[in-house]
């Protein structure tokens, strides 16, 4: 493997351990993976800016899901980008049964030294808000 395979790899391993962290619910795990200074866009919302902005965003989605399951299609990285595309289901009753599935797009830009600078996420967000998903706009941001 050469150097810039090597950096493609890592980079692909740094996205699958942040969305590994919404697996389990831990936001720790997931902000582990991050820049202070990223941003997390989510058209046609306002960008989220700033590392303890993007934690409170996820906190406030993991707070109703009782299970989360972000399974990956195909994830595939390129110099200091890596795409994901996935299936994100969400358990919101604690039924045991899938209330979303969610079909995503996610685009990730890493730093050089392999940390999530900007995560940009394409989905149907009305879709999103049928199945129960909580609102990403926030006042206190």
């Amino acid at each position: 493997m050469n150097s810039k395979e090597a950096k493609i790899a890592r980079n692909e391993g740094v996205v699958r351990a942040f969305l590994k962290g919404w697996d389990e619910r831990d936001v720790d795990a997931c902000m582990a993976q991050c820049t202070e200074d990223m941003c997390y866009l989510n058209q046609p919302l306002e960008a989220i800016r700033g590392k303890e902005n993007v934690r409170k965003m996820i906190a406030s989605i993991f707070k109703p899901a009782k299970r989360v399951e972000f399974k990956l299609v195909h994830v595939f990285g390129h110099e200091n980008k890596v795409i994901t595309e996935r299936v994100d289901q969400w358990d919101w009753n604690g039924s045991g049964t899938w209330q979303m599935a969610l079909k995503v797009c996610g685009m990730f830009e890493l730093t050089e030294n392999g940390k999530i600078i900007e995560w940009r996420e394409y989905y149907d967000n009305e879709y999103w808000t049928k199945c129960g998903g909580p609102t990403l706009v926030f006042d206190e941001l």
